[in-house]
């Protein structure tokens, strides 16, 4: 073999790891490079069959400035990448490369005609079979660099003259991605912000869960603000599912993050706001109006005109009025619904659990890393992808995008290209 031939390791096999193969399959050619992808797992991509609840979101067709706003405090760090290699090229790639057609939803989503994420992880696969080596079963245990990188699994050694380290941050282990990434990045040098859950559901205080039971699967749109010693700390808008054990859907997953580690010292909660379109004053002006105009009518299927009946009837139990009409509604009794539609709380049981999370926020310091090329600072010919690095994007296809915009740079980087 060629001496000018560059020997490439990929450790992990999940999103990041199978997208930077693929886009080596894509650009390198014949005789350029040899790429080795190590996996954990019996197979790779084990996460990614979870996308989408199972329907592989594979991006968000928003434009690079929009979309990099879903990425938290690190959106000026995944600005070039997703501007390089936004959305239009990930579809463009996926349709026709992979071979599988792609629909758009609400908000920009974009998933496979098919709406499966385990056929598009087998495309992905398939697209790479023959093409360089992909072994399984082989976690990697420890990395070192001198003249080249010495790579070890329990079973052999390999060396490499590049790496690209993407095996995952710590959510949903399960699926192998158990910290791994902090362990190797930190072996090398690197700084790891501990690790905590994001786009996670929360479980809700006993008090919260005597009515948040009753309404369990029924989602709403709602305004969510957290609360930290009774000061918002956060606020998003978007949709509330309701939970036996608490909350879930894209609202509160998105703002999961923000719940501090130790919630001991800050009494956290939610605070729902369950007519977001109308501010409080409007509201008020907007129900008088409906109680004047139907006496008659029970005040739970007033304000069933703004929530789902089922909603309607506990906010009507919680404020005491489940059995008045219209006619005779007191200032007071209106002032106590309006409270419940406006401002409803749910106290906060626990931090939101890593293992229940779908992806982690914290992992390699981003000053450690070049975002034009996704290259270390520290270790020349290594390069750091996907939930190893401190960056976590809300629901909808940002994740991801990310792991595949950071794959070309990596890959472009060490091609030359």
């Amino acid at each position: 073999m060629s001496q000018d031939i560059k020997k490439i390791g990929i450790i992990g096999g999940g999103a990041a790891g199978l997208f930077a193969a693929c886009l080596f399959k894509k650009f390198s050619g014949d005789g350029i490079c040899d790429v080795t992808l190590l996996e954990k797992n019996e197979i790779p991509g084990k996460k990614l069959i979870l996308t989408g609840h199972g329907r592989c979101n594979i991006t968000n067709r928003k434009p690079a400035s929009e979309l990099k706003t879903g990425y938290h405090e690190a959106d000026n760090f995944i600005y070039p990448a997703i501007k390089e290699f936004g959305p239009e090229d990930t579809i463009s790639f996926i349709e026709n490369d992979i071979g599988l057609k792609t629909k758009e939803e609400d908000n920009n989503r974009i998933f496979p005609v098919c709406d499966s994420a385990a056929r598009v992880r087998d495309s992905l696969v398939s697209y790479i079979a023959g093409s360089m080596k992909t072994i399984c079963n082989s976690k990697v245990l420890d990395i070192r660099k001198d003249s080249s990188f010495e790579v070890s699994t329990a079973d052999e050694k390999y060396n490499f003259d590049y790496v690209i380290l993407c095996c995952g941050g710590s959510s949903f282990p399960q699926t192998g991605s158990a910290g791994d990434s902090y362990r190797l990045a930190g072996k090398t040098g690197h700084t790891v912000i501990t690790p905590r859950a994001a786009l996670a559901p929360v479980k809700a205080d006993e008090e919260s869960l005597s009515f948040l039971k009753n309404l369990s699967g029924v989602s709403v749109a709602s305004r969510v603000s957290l609360f930290c010693n009774g000061k918002k700390t956060a606020s998003t808008e978007g949709e509330v599912l309701f939970a036996e054990f608490g909350l879930t859907g894209p609202a509160v997953m998105e703002i999961s993050r923000e719940i501090p580690r130790d919630i001991s010292d800050c009494d956290p909660y939610f605070e729902l706001d369950l007519v977001p379109a109308l501010t409080e004053e409007q509201f008020d002006r907007e129900f008088q109006k409906l109680i004047g105009d139907h006496p008659d009518t029970k005040i739970t299927t007033l304000l069933a005109r703004y929530v789902p009946a089922s909603v309607a009837g506990e906010i009507a139990t919680k404020a005491g009025v489940s059995d008045l009409y219209a006619q005779g509604f007191t200032k007071d009794n209106r002032r106590k619904t309006i409270n419940e539609m406006k401002h409803l709380k749910v106290l906060i049981y626990r931090e939101p659990s890593i293992d229940k999370a779908y992806v982690t926020r914290g992992g390699v310091s981003l000053k450690e890393v070049d975002r034009k090329t996704m290259r270390s600072r520290l270790v020349p010919g290594l390069y750091i992808l996907g939930e190893a690095l401190d960056i976590d994007g809300i629901s909808g296809g940002y994740n991801l995008q990310a792991c595949m915009s950071e794959a070309y740079l990596a890959v472009k980087d060490i091609l030359g290209l």
